[in-house]
């Protein structure tokens, strides 16, 4: 079924959103697919991707002019949501390539508003996680603890360990890091930052033709794509056995990355990463950095009037999304 301009509209905006949130320290996409209230769909869109996907589409690459062929394809797109995932995909790649340079720009120049705007753009949108959860016993609420933790524990332990270039090492680094990914609050390369390899896979990223670097980045590779196939599989498991607690624990990821957001930073307590340009990479350095005080309330203007721009722009998110709900 053909989707309406405004679905399209919508989706694209989500896909945006959700991949601006990957530039930002303690965020991930899957926070915002959680806070738009996508996180479900999401899954299980990906789950429902198989093998039949595979057939179809090459039965269509090969006998196109075939009506059972076409219709075939038509249904398998149907089922796995197919449109949804496009037009998302097409959001967050517009995302990546027209908002990475200035995200990257704010939280260089202006990291106290900046992370202020996201605090308060993030914080609205905690009702949607909220309203999902359908038992509030305090056995459930309990669950919010091992969340948080979750998020603010791996920030004390970054650059601790010492890397290794072994592909096993790598594909094992790949499928932990973007079962991270998935997860609302946590960031797949500060998963590799605690297990020492993002600056080995920065590394090999630069000498990228190297044969070594190939067999290291092809194990990285796969480990991702499996990781990403089980990891959604067992949330979806998840979310079908134990609904409320497990979104109690990815609500607890959220309020955990607020740690991360803190406007008031200690930069010298930050890691000093090298990207592949040669330049600091800021959010990471944002992440590693210890949480201090404001000076004086004069520091706190600028923040504080972001933080309220943040709240305006994340009541209006909600809105925008609760009207696409009553459609």
């Amino acid at each position: 079924m053909p989707l309406s301009k405004k679905e399209i509209l919508f989706y694209l905006l989500n896909g945006f959103l959700i991949g601006i949130a990957n530039l930002i320290p303690g965020v991930s996409g899957g926070t915002f697919a959680l806070i738009l209230g996508l996180y479900d769909r999401l899954i299980t869109a990906i789950t429902s991707l198989n093998l039949d996907t595979i057939k179809a589409s090459l039965a269509l690459v090969f006998g196109f002019w075939k009506e059972d062929v076409r219709k075939r394809f038509a249904l398998e797109m149907k089922r796995i949501d197919f449109w949804f995932l496009v037009f998302l995909g097409i959001g967050l790649l517009l995302s990546v390539i027209s908002g990475a340079k200035l995200i990257q720009f704010l939280l260089q120049n202006y990291p106290q508003a900046t992370l202020a705007l996201f605090i308060g753009l993030i914080f609205p949108s905690l009702v949607v996680p909220y309203k999902l959860i359908e038992k509030h016993s305090f056995f459930v609420w309990l669950f919010l603890i091992p969340g948080i933790l979750l998020t603010i524990v791996p920030s004390f332990f970054m650059g601790d360990t010492t890397g290794s270039e072994n592909p096993l090492i790598a594909f094992l680094t790949g499928a932990i890091a973007i079962s991270a990914m998935i997860l609302p609050g946590i960031s797949g390369s500060y998963i590799m930052l605690v297990l020492g390899e993002y600056q080995i896979v920065i590394g090999k990223l630069s000498t990228i033709l190297e044969p070594s670097s190939i067999v290291f980045l092809g194990a990285f590779g796969i480990g991702c794509l499996l990781g990403l196939l089980i990891f959604t599989h067992f949330v979806k498991w998840l979310f079908v056995k134990y609904k409320s607690h497990t979104m109690t624990f990815l609500l607890g990821l959220i309020l955990g990355s607020f740690f991360i957001l803190w406007p008031f930073k200690d930069y010298a307590h930050g890691q000093a990463i090298v990207g592949r340009s040669g330049e600091v990479k800021r959010d990471i350095q944002i992440a590693t950095a210890k949480n201090v005080l404001p000076n004086d309330f004069g520091e706190t203007q600028i923040p504080l009037a972001a933080l309220v721009f943040g709240l305006v722009l994340g009541f209006g998110l909600n809105k925008f999304e609760s009207l696409q709900e009553k459609k």
